[in-house]
Order: structure tokens, then C-alpha cells, then sequence
């Protein structure tokens, strides 16, 4: 939910939407409709490095708190 729709806003995507899985048709709304309903494999490269980004600058966020819990 949150994490989908937060990359799709930041790619520029609409993800999730009606979809078909099998014989099962999926009525689900648009995350960023007005974004391209078509992922290129740029895009994958592109949310690879968001993903890579949010969790380095997670692991700088830990390691601050972390010495400041130290030295207080």
C-alpha cells in the first residue's frame, strides 16, 4: 500500500490498478494515476536505487542515533 504508492509517485508510475490474475479480474484503483501505466526496465534500475538510497540513508539515521545514545 504506502510503500507502493510512494514509489510511484516518486518514479512517475501508476501502479496497481485493475488488473488479471488468471481467471480472477482485480478492480483496484489507480496508486498515481497520472503517472505512465508502462514500467521500463529503467524503472526497475530507477526503484533499485531508491530502495538502496532509503536504506542507506536508514543505516546513517540508526548509526547517529546510535553514538548520540552513547555518548549521552
Amino acid at each position: 500500500g504506502w510503500p507502493e504508492a510512494a514509489v510511484a509517485g516518486a518514479l512517475g508510475l501508476a501502479l496497481a490498478g485493475p488488473r488479471q490474475y488468471g481467471d480472477t479480474m482485480v478492480e483496484d484503483a489507480w496508486m498515481n494515476r497520472s503517472g505512465r501505466k508502462q514500467a521500463t526496465a529503467d524503472d526497475i534500475s530507477r526503484a533499485l536505487r531508491l530502495v538502496v538510497a532509503a536504506n542507506v540513508g536508514l543505516a546513517g539515521l540508526i548509526a547517529v542515533c546510535a553514538v548520540v545514545r552513547y555518548f549521552a
